[in-house]
């Protein structure tokens, strides 16, 4: 085979290579939330952190991704208060204000069709 040859089929696999990681590895595919802790307590110190990640087609975060997302409490606002909200990294904290409940909220991004929701329950502290 001719040198020739050679690189023109190596540049031509190093273009399927690229297109693959484009597809597989940096376009994102869905939208996966992360909550920690899972519950907030009624102790005024207690915090929750809701965070928006993108997935890619294996099912990891996307490689160099971020998306946007608006964060809107639907049910509960009086029992928590915001303390931190960055929508360019998609982060929300929120501390709870000392009262037993539930705390409803939607998630908007444009890489989900319809909006997430998610419920937060607040727990009474148990000795």
């Amino acid at each position: 085979m001719k040198k020739k040859d050679c690189i023109m089929i190596l540049i031509g696999v190093m273009i399927l290579l690229l297109i693959a990681g484009y597809y597989f590895l940096y376009n994102i595919y869905e939208i996966r939330i992360e909550i920690s802790p899972k519950h907030l307590y009624t102790d005024l110190n207690s915090t929750l952190e809701i965070k928006v990640i993108p997935i890619n087609a294996i099912g990891s975060k996307a490689l160099f991704r971020s998306t946007k997302s608006e964060f809107e409490i639907i049910e509960g606002a009086s029992l928590v208060e915001v303390i931190f909200l960055d929508k360019e990294l998609s982060i929300l904290k929120i501390k709870s204000k000392g009262i037993e409940g539930k705390v409803g909220i939607k998630i908007y991004n444009s890489h989900s069709l319809f909006p997430q929701y998610v419920e937060i329950l607040i727990l009474p502290l148990q000795v």
